[in-house]
């Protein structure tokens, strides 16, 4: 793979991970501005949830573009990463 490929993956990963998180922040914000408003709960429940998931979707994102760049070092780094996050929401839930 030429360089200029290899930059042109990493460009378009990093376009991805700046959509992933810039959709859950609107989201999000919509959400809890349209909760605030309302004065309903469930919308500002959703809000501060998929606020707290998007960091988790973005390195699902990261892992899944690096596995599809063959960049077997960091993916692996990346999938302990994910793994990590996943650990503590099941802990946070059981608790």
């Amino acid at each position: 793979m030429s360089e200029d490929a290899a930059g042109g993956g990493l460009t378009r990963l990093e376009r991805t991970i700046e959509l992933v998180l810039e959709a859950g922040l609107a989201v999000s914000t919509l959400l809890l501005l349209a909760g605030l408003v309302a004065g309903a709960e469930g919308p500002l429940r959703w809000g501060v949830l998929l606020l707290m998931v998007t960091p988790v979707v973005r390195v699902v994102v990261v892992t899944a573009g690096l596995a599809l760049a063959r960049d077997w070092p960091f993916a692996l780094v990346s999938l302990f990463v994910l793994g990590v996050l996943g650990a503590g929401i099941v802990v946070a839930l059981r608790g």
